[in-house]
């Protein structure tokens, strides 16, 4: 770096790492070409705008009218030669046409939420809907054209280089989660949990209440939307990120705070917290600040952050009680460690528990008055299942939560202790902050690797453990480590660049495919709720039409355990707010699920027990028709009506296919 600096103040050419002499010629701003900027910005706008609007008027698809406007804003790009290829030698040829490519697809997924969300959420015309997200893209186009910025081989590999990545990325994973919250169709899971927020309650079955509470907030302020149920897992992303600033911003002396929020938007643990409503998203959110003020109690030795502890546990212990691992893992480093242990004769933390079990108390009280059903079921419930060898697919879905890259970090940052130790935490005498953080994730790790050797895991288990070491993790992101490196972890750290586009390329592709689908691919047929939209209309107007006909109400039966029961029950909902807002709280409360024929239906069984149905007319519902006519229905039902078939659509395209029969004289009891 001398030497290239000597030389250029010798009026000598630079020369790249590579040993070639550079030629650096001054890149115009913006601003010094505005003229052409608004010029070529107004004629992307007009083509785009042209054959979008004129595709989806004749009747052509939402997602290939869409598609093909992006497509010819790019040519005439191309052809106006905004790139500057003419001036790049062959290997500056294909890098630049590799970020490119990147940049246009980025965009154009980020723009499909856009044109979704004005259409479903902000319920526009489709005119102004068109209007507007080609607005958006056609200003995106052309700044992504002049200030993509990805590290080339012929470009040194510059910090600015990589900060510009990092900020472009995490705002952009921010706006594509924003831009699709309430667009895409609800999964089963968040179905179910917003049926909870229709039956609030200080405990349940299957999970703590926490996301019930959350959901039943943001659906009363803004109504029974997509965006609405999710809004809760946004903002419990957003609690994330500020927890995990603040931790790094302690434990690695403020240099990679901005790189762990990326971290926690990117890695797809925790875009996907952030984005779908489950009990994870307020789980990783207590997580998060948890650690953050188990740090500040037991490294920092401020005893005002064990109120932090208690109200964290007892919030996190409401989400899910899995949160009880890391207070285990808590607990292993006090005894552990010499320093730490001076806190069991102090009252501070005996303070923290006392808050955390007062937040806690709800659904002891729920557990108790439904004979420790909630307690049962997650524990003796869970071991009581069948044993299986489920390790292979437990690292499986590390690798699928991390990504390889992010997973071979985190060994990084446990194999070389000693320099993260130094370089990326606190020095101490005996680096205890970052063997806490290790302690904090790699116990509950440990837990559930146990656990998969004998029963079966979700993919989802893990993801709140790792946020105990994503500080040492931006660490080697940003390259901050002052010593000389090992080579593979600076391979790692010039791997994450890729790692990064790659993930948000996969999230767009999938999210733009969940919204609008894509031209010449299919929907896979009776996929969580996709299409149901459409479902819950035609439901609606079967039930509807019974009871106009009849003057008898109609309860709705989803015949399998909850995903059916769940999805017919939000979607009835919505369609009956369309037209009747008062009504569609009774609507969902009119569904109910397969235990009134002797299967599993969790808290259906207590929403809408069996005795409650005696004698009424029951409208089924099931993927297979055998599941209307078989014995566990003849034998409660005194008749049986023909069985028919729904077919689901959505943009046109075939998205399922289910069959309904009207069962009349509902008997509890099997009759013969």
């Amino acid at each position: 770096m001398v030497a290239a600096s000597a030389a250029q103040a010798a009026g000598c050419p630079p020369v790249a790492p590579n040993g070639r002499v550079r030629q650096d010629r001054p890149r115009d701003s913006l601003m010094a070409r505005k003229p052409r900027f608004w010029l070529l910005g107004l004629c992307l706008f007009g083509a785009d705008l042209a054959v979008f609007a004129s595709l989806h008027h004749y009747g052509f698809a939402l997602s290939l009218a869409h598609m093909a406007g992006f497509f010819i804003a790019v040519i005439l790009c191309a052809v106006g030669g905004v790139m500057g290829l003419r001036r790049l030698d062959r290997t500056d040829l294909t890098s630049r046409l590799a970020r490119w490519v990147a940049v246009l697809l980025l965009i154009l997924f980020l723009r499909g939420g856009i044109l979704a969300s004005l259409l479903e959420v902000l319920n526009l015309p489709p005119g102004w809907s068109i209007f507007l997200s080609v607005l958006a893209s056609s200003v995106l186009l052309v700044i992504g054209q002049s200030l993509s910025g990805f590290p080339s081989q012929s470009e040194p590999y510059s910090r600015s280089l990589t900060d510009r990545l990092l900020f472009g990325s995490l705002l952009y994973s921010v706006l594509l989660r924003l831009a699709y919250l309430g667009s895409t169709e609800l999964f089963y899971e968040e179905a179910y949990y917003w049926n909870y927020a229709q039956h609030l309650d200080i405990g349940y079955l299957d999970h703590p209440p926490l996301v019930a509470w959350i959901i039943g907030l943001f659906t009363w302020l803004m109504g029974d939307t997509e965006f609405a149920v999710r809004f809760g897992a946004f903002v419990c992303w957003l609690i994330t990120a500020w927890f995990i600033f603040r931790l790094t911003r302690r434990a690695c002396y403020g240099s990679s705070e901005w790189a762990t929020v990326l971290l926690a938007a990117i890695l797809p643990a925790y875009f996907a917290t952030g984005l779908v409503m489950t009990p994870d998203a307020p789980l990783v959110a207590c997580w998060a600040a948890a650690v953050y003020f188990l740090y500040r109690a037991l490294i920092d030795e401020q005893r005002a952050a064990w109120w932090g502890v208690g109200v964290a546990a007892g919030l996190g212990m409401l989400a899910k009680y899995t949160f009880a691992l890391l207070g285990l893992a808590a607990l292993f480093f006090l005894l552990a460690d010499r320093r730490s242990r001076k806190w069991f004769l102090r009252p501070d933390p005996y303070w923290a528990i006392g808050v955390a079990l007062a937040l806690f108390s709800p659904v002891i009280i729920w557990n108790a008055e439904h004979g420790w059903l909630s307690f049962a079921f997650q524990s003796a419930g869970r071991m009581a299942e069948q044993a299986t060898f489920d390790l292979p697919y437990f690292i499986g879905s590390i690798i699928l939560l991390l990504t390889p890259t992010g997973l071979l970090t985190a060994v990084l940052v446990v194999w070389y202790r000693r320099l993260m130790a130094t370089e990326g935490g606190p020095v101490s005498a005996d680096a205890r902050g970052y063997y806490l953080l290790i302690t904090l994730t790699l116990l509950p790790v440990a837990v559930f690797a146990a656990l998969s050797l004998t029963r079966e895991t979700k993919f989802h288990w893990t993801a709140p453990c790792w946020l105990g070491i994503l500080a040492y993790m931006a660490v080697i992101v940003r390259g901050h480590l002052s010593t000389a490196m090992p080579r593979i972890v600076d391979w790692c750290q010039r791997a994450w660049p890729a790692t990064m586009v790659i993930c948000l390329l996969c999230y767009g592709i999938v999210l733009h495919y969940l919204a609008l689908g894509l031209p010449g691919v299919p929907y896979p047929q009776n996929f969580h709720l996709l299409g149901w939209q459409d479902f819950g209309r035609q439901i609606e107007e079967i039930v509807k039409d019974y009871e106009r006909k009849t003057g008898e109400s109609l309860i709705v039966v989803g015949m399998d355990r909850n995903k059916i029961a769940s999805g017919v029950a939000f979607y009835r909902a919505r369609a009956v707010a369309a037209t009747d807002p008062l009504a569609a709280r009774r609507s969902s409360m009119q569904t109910s699920s397969q235990h009134l024929f002797g299967g599993n239906s969790l808290m259906y069984e207590y929403w809408l027990p069996a005795n409650e149905l005696q004698g009424k007319t029951l409208l089924l519902i099931a993927k297979d028709p055998a599941e209307l006519a078989g014995d566990h229905v003849r034998t409660r039902a005194q008749e049986i009506g023909d069985i028919r078939e729904i077919v689901i659509w959505k943009h046109g395209v075939r998205a399922g296919r289910y069959y309904y029969g009207l069962v009349r004289g509902y008997q509890r009891e099997t009759t013969r």
